[in-house]
């Protein structure tokens, strides 16, 4: 999970976030890096903090990018402040109530 380290996150976040999850999501975060990956460049490329989401709504990770940037793009438009949007996706049931249009 070093390649996490790119992105701010530090060692004892790590450490931190593998206390946190069970094994199966750290063996998700380990083997599927261009995945996890994908999240992360978008979310850096969006100035939001990265590790609170991380930590705290790791559904983010496990689904497609189209749905992370759907959700983003569907608050932008109702908008909320920057500050909103970080907090919803800091948030895994908030984050969740956002629905997308099945036509995806």
């Amino acid at each position: 999970m070093n390649y996490l380290k790119k992105y701010g996150i530090t060692q004892e976040e790590i450490t931190e976030l593998e206390e946190i999850y069970n094994e199966n999501i750290i063996k998700f975060i380990k083997e599927n890096e261009i995945f996890i990956t994908e999240k992360l460049e978008y979310l850096k490329n969006e100035n939001y903090i990265i590790y609170p989401i991380l930590k705290n709504n790791i559904r983010i990770f496990l689904e497609l990018i189209y749905v992370l940037k759907e959700k983003n793009k569907i608050m932008k438009e109702k908008g909320f402040s920057k500050k909103h949007i970080q907090m919803i996706l800091m948030d895994e049931r908030l984050y969740s109530d956002i629905k997308i249009s099945k036509g995806m």
